[in-house]
């Protein structure tokens, strides 16, 4: 099954982030040090964002290598990391074998929960309907099959796409808390859109809204943390609604008392719409 967040033991950054935000990425080095979580910089990337050309762990042996040639990087390719490029840089920290896909996607959209039912777990895969849009040329069930053979064991759950969001991705909207719940934060969205969305996502697990006093264009990117087996980090936005955030986030997850921190970042989410979990490339370290 995909390999819980409570599991991964590892984090990787671009070195361009290293590079031209030294203190963010001294911030979260000092803080992964102190909880013993290994960590370092991915050499040789076009941009910062290694979550969406990096590939994605689909079981604790196996990583599966999509496409990255995102839509909205069309006039600025020079920022495209080439898949070559990507699948050097994994094969160097993982002996697990990484499968190429033809399917353009971007890490970010793919999020990833748990169903259980008894002593069984589902393991769940939430992505946007973007993905649709971005491989239009293939038909719309032979793609989700294709995805299916990629993630066997795996529950697809597709969402409405809002289009006022250019990426489509789902770190953006969820983020698990545990089997059968996900934390959301909907209430960004347009009326239909969040509607549609919580309908599919309550068909299947116990949706809990992030509890803020005031809603903002920004708040989607508390739910855009790097979570690993020892550590939580969560975005801060130079807001009074980020205390609100992380005392939630603490209070959903107990058991990492005294392990879950916030790390300022506005300039990076205002200017070009991301957070923490974009800027990571996490995993379970298979030897």
């Amino acid at each position: 099954m995909q390999v819980a967040l409570q599991q991964q033991d590892y984090v990787l950054f671009s070195e361009e982030l290293k590079k031209y935000y030294p203190q963010i990425y001294n911030e979260l080095s000092e803080i992964l040090s102190h909880h013993n979580v290994r960590h370092g910089v991915l050499k040789g990337t076009a941009d910062y964002w290694c979550r969406d050309y990096m590939p994605i762990q689909v079981d604790y042996d196996k990583f599966v290598q999509f496409r990255y040639h995102p839509d909205y990087l069309k006039g600025y390719r020079d920022y495209e990391t080439p898949t070559e490029v990507s699948l050097e840089l994994a094969k160097e920290l993982t002996s697990a074998s990484i499968e190429t896909s033809p399917i353009i996607a971007d890490g970010g959209n793919f999020t990833f929960a748990s169903i259980k039912r008894g002593r069984g777990y589902t393991p769940v895969v939430v992505m946007t309907e973007k993905v649709f849009f971005e491989n239009s040329e293939v038909a719309g069930e032979n793609l989700v099959y294709q995805l299916e053979k990629l993630f066997p064991k795996h529950k697809l759950l597709f969402l409405p796409w809002d289009r006022g969001d250019a990426c489509g991705h789902t770190d953006g909207i969820l983020h698990a808390v545990g089997p059968n719940k996900l934390l959301v934060n909907l209430k960004v969205y347009p009326d239909k859109i969040a509607a549609r969305m919580r309908e599919i996502l309550e068909s299947c697990f116990k949706v809990i809204d992030l509890e803020l006093s005031d809603y903002h264009e920004y708040s989607w990117a508390y739910i855009n943390m790097i979570h690993t087996k020892d550590v939580i980090i969560v975005p801060g936005l130079g807001r009074a609604t980020d205390a609100e955030a992380l005392n939630h986030i603490k209070k959903l997850f107990p058991q990492y008392e005294g392990r879950i921190y916030q790390v300022q970042i506005p300039s990076i989410v205002k200017k070009y719409g991301g957070a923490l979990n974009c800027l990571s490339w996490s995993f379970y370290k298979y030897l």
